[in-house]
């Protein structure tokens, strides 16, 4: 632990991850933070509003010189959709044509629909940042381990790139493997937690359900104290599964809210209490259906911007989630906290060797196939899957490589592909990725 905490010490003062800006953010006065945001908003308007690849409105806006400028034509500006961003915004071509360096990436979210985007080297940062930052909010210290039970690449028959494996040792993660679940990740759980602790413990929202629940079955609980803090991420968090893990390991669950496209976008830092933005890099705004404000305490489309992307223009995204703020969460300069957020629940299947295995699963893997547009998987009753696909169906070489992939997974549960014009949509029109038949 001390050789992780020095090394954390010359990262910290080498590297400099970017997230002094968060910390002081806060404590400015409302009318300064509303000048620092308009600055912010500005740039990224003169950048994205000059490329080539900008929207019309874009490009007007940037002729605007004042930040406050800026409030007055805002609302005017468009909303970004997913379906905006996978037909105009290519990543690997928007890459070369504006030489960025950095990644793609790609999401699925819940209607397992992945959309691809482009992360530059500025934002991975921020990325690294926004996660340090709301980790040190939540409870934990450098050189605590931290329990992931999470996907990992392995899972889907991976290798984890090297930065990744550094990062890992840096933060002193230790992954369990979450995509399927059974009494031995229990064990190697509890394992690190008496070797280790304090620890903190990080994951999917069902997966830390699963974990407290077979833990008071077996009643093997921790001390008072083992367990430091615990945040989920990836789902929806809700009041049930917070009061079972304190139950469990004598801490709630705290929430803290991402995606693949932002990272970390906002965190409690106590349980029960609002989600603090991550601004100035991130600016909110709450929609009603025909675009407009939405009202304090009025569930509404979580629009987002980053004041930091300068690969996929992230600018009044909408991201897919629903979500109100507090009265007491604004202000002139806008929304500083999320009161209740209506997202991702993805849940859990059923395997029929007894493991439990995260509907996140797919999202981790089909965003890996960029022939892919849709899916949306259907477990039969008999147990077997039926994938439904849509996009540009591809060949035996590719198809053998995703089974290949899905065998490392599934063994013998049976599973038939489907490549189809249209996925079905529920009776209220939504798409949804998991379906029991």
């Amino acid at each position: 632990m001390l050789l992780t905490k020095l090394t954390w010490q010359l990262y910290r003062r080498f590297c400099s991850l970017p997230i002094a800006d968060l910390g002081s953010f806060g404590g400015q006065h409302p009318v300064r933070q509303r000048s620092i945001l308009a600055a912010r908003l500005l740039d990224q308007v003169h950048y994205f509003g000059t490329r080539e690849d900008a929207l019309p409105e874009w490009r007007e806006a940037a002729r605007i010189r004042q930040p406050e400028e800026l409030w007055r034509i805002w609302p005017s500006l468009p909303v970004i959709t997913k379906d905006i961003l996978n037909s105009r915004f290519e990543p690997v071509s928007m890459a070369r044509r504006f030489k960025l360096h950095g990644r793609v990436n790609a999401t699925g979210g819940s209607t397992g629909e992945p959309t691809r985007f482009f992360l530059d080297s500025h934002m991975l940062r921020a990325s690294r940042g926004g996660q340090l930052y709301s980790r040190l909010k939540m409870g934990w210290t450098p050189g605590m381990a931290t329990v992931i039970v999470w996907g990992a690449d392995r899972d889907i028959g991976k290798k984890s790139p090297p930065a990744q494996h550094f990062a890992r040792k840096l933060y002193n993660d230790r992954v369990v493997p979450g995509f399927a679940f059974d009494d031995g990740s229990v064990a190697q759980v509890l394992s690190i937690i008496r070797a280790e602790g304090p620890v903190a413990i990080y994951g999917f929202s069902s997966l830390l359900e699963l974990l407290a629940e077979r833990v008071l079955r077996l009643g093997l609980q921790p001390p008072p104290g083992v367990v430091a803090a615990a945040w989920n991420g990836g789902e929806m968090l809700y009041d049930s599964q917070v009061e079972l893990f304190r139950r469990a390991f004598g801490v709630p669950i705290l929430n803290r809210y991402g995606g693949r496209e932002l990272s970390t976008m906002a965190f409690q830092d106590t349980a029960g209490g609002s989600l603090h933005i991550l601004r100035p890099w991130l600016f909110l705004e709450v929609l009603d259906h025909a675009g407009k404000p939405s009202a304090p305490g009025e569930m509404g489309r979580l629009i987002w911007t980053s004041t930091v992307s300068r690969g996929t223009p992230f600018l009044r995204y909408e991201i897919g989630d629903l979500g109100t703020y507090a009265d007491g969460d604004h202000d002139e300069s806008g929304i500083r906290a999320i009161h209740t957020l209506h997202g991702r629940s993805s849940g859990c299947l059923r395997l029929s060797d007894g493991r439990a295995m995260s509907c996140l699963y797919w999202n981790h893997l089909f965003k890996d196939y960029a022939e892919i547009k849709g899916f949306q998987v259907r477990i039969q009753t008999d147990g077997a899957l039926r994938v439904l696909l849509t996009g540009r169906p591809f060949g035996q070489e590719r198809d053998r490589h995703l089974r290949a992939s899905l065998q490392h997974m599934l063994k013998e549960t049976p599973i038939r592909f489907e490549w189809t014009s249209e996925i079905p949509k529920t009776a209220q029109g939504k798409l949804v990725q998991v379906v029991h038949e």
